[in-house]
């Protein structure tokens, strides 16, 4: 078999990036409204305060990494576990969303020169190598430090992390940024921890597998449909999947072209691909 990737990757749907897709089922509408607010489950506001000042539920954590996350990672990075068990460790784990200083209100002194008369502390996001927003947290207050040693901890759990991605219109978290252990949770997984709900990956989904081969079931010319992941460290250093089909021998450019934007077109508007799949990029094979 040879394998190839299309010449023109933007016709071909190489390298797609779904955005924010639509959402027939409500799940970014449910998302958006519980991050209306903007406080923790003892309805405390996040905004000026500290890991230190925050309720009862932390007042004897010592901002160390929750010992399943922290196994949960070195096992994925390591090659022994699966992003799936670092999503479940993260869920329910004690996680840190760095709070940064901003001017607030600007006055003059008796200089005439500006000063900053108030400082705010917002939640902040980060530009991904592929264009999207993502919001850092941290595991731990050593790791968070080392991103930004001015930034101020804020615990929340996955949940309340899942919800503040959605507040701040990203679909992309990055724990533990610039460390070993770096870890980008996306869109889909996001969802389902925002919801509570069992996550796989899309490459290992049923589903959506099934989805891909109703896709091509009219598409006499493409024989088979396989799916494997594009970033196998979960780092952002590809689209998500990555979706090979095996094509017949003889097919010239035009014809080529023409099969691929009709499955563009179909995974467009499939809502399980939409849903499941964050990005994707298109594999070709030609038949033996």
């Amino acid at each position: 078999m040879t394998e190839h990737t299309p010449n023109d990757p933007h016709a071909h749907g190489a390298g797609c990036d779904h955005g924010t897709p639509a959402d027939p089922t409500g799940i970014r509408a449910r998302i958006a409204a519980l991050a209306g607010n903007t406080a923790d489950s003892a309805d405390q506001t996040w905004e000026g305060r500290t890991f230190q000042a925050h309720d009862n539920a932390y007042a004897e954590d010592d901002g160390s990494a929750p010992a399943e996350l922290a196994e949960a990672q070195r096992r994925f990075a390591a090659g022994e576990g699966s992003a799936e068990a670092v999503i479940d460790a993260f869920r329910s784990a004690r996680l840190l969303i760095p709070l940064v200083a901003h001017a607030g209100d600007i006055g003059v002194n008796a200089h005439g020169q500006e000063i900053d008369k108030t400082q705010e502390l917002s939640i902040i996001t980060v530009e991904g190598p592929d264009g999207r927003n993502v919001l850092p947290v941290f595991s731990s207050v050593a790791a968070m430090q080392t991103w930004n040693p001015k930034a101020r901890p804020v615990p929340a759990d996955g949940i309340r992390v899942a919800l503040a991605a959605a507040e701040e219109n990203t679909d992309l978290v990055v724990l533990d940024a610039t460390t070993p252990l770096e870890f980008v949770i996306r869109r889909p997984a996001l969802w389902a921890i925002a919801r509570e709900e069992a996550w796989i990956p899309s490459f290992h989904d049923p589903e959506v597998f099934a989805a891909f081969v109703a896709s091509i079931g009219t598409e006499l010319s493409v024989l088979d449909v396989a799916l494997s992941t594009g970033d196998p460290l979960s780092r952002l250093h590809g689209p998500e999947l990555v979706v090979t089909l095996t094509l017949m021998q003889g097919l010239d450019r035009t014809m080529l072209d023409a099969v691929l934007q009709r499955l563009a077109q179909r995974w467009a508007q499939d809502d399980v691909i939409a849903t499941r799949a964050d990005s994707l990029t298109v594999r070709l094979r030609s038949s033996e």
